[in-house]
């Protein structure tokens, strides 16, 4: 039995044309839901120790790709902008973590077939 083993899979998008560079992963997902929380994406990027021009790169990176808006920027006053997820932004983070979880599950059951019961060739 390997009890003390697991796997771990992490999901990266890329685009057809894009000579398999991810546009996405783990790094821009933490993002998109770091400005969520925050509502900022200075604090969102020095949150995950990332600079603001490194953030808001990936982000247009991000759009381009999805070729909709995923962030809406509403310029600061007094107490500084805010920005949001959009609609579009929302739901592709929803949709995405749901994959996330399907695919992590998907592996644990053909972890779980390959590696469960006792290892061939120990005695």
């Amino acid at each position: 039995m390997m009890d003390n083993v697991r796997p771990v899979v992490k999901i990266f998008l890329a685009a057809p044309g894009g000579h398999g560079k991810p546009f996405c992963g783990p790094g821009m997902i933490r993002l998109l839901e770091s400005i969520n929380e925050t509502g900022n994406v200075r604090h969102a990027c020095e949150n995950m120790q990332m600079s603001y021009s490194k953030g808001w790169k990936l982000l247009k990176a991000l759009e381009t790709w999805l070729t909709y808006q995923v962030v809406e920027r509403k310029q600061g006053g007094r107490g500084g902008g805010e920005t949001r997820l959009t609609e579009e932004g929302l739901d592709f983070l929803k949709k995405h973590r749901a994959f996330e979880t399907e695919c992590m599950d998907t592996v644990k059951t053909l972890f779980d077939r390959y590696y469960a019961g006792p290892v061939q060739g120990r005695n």
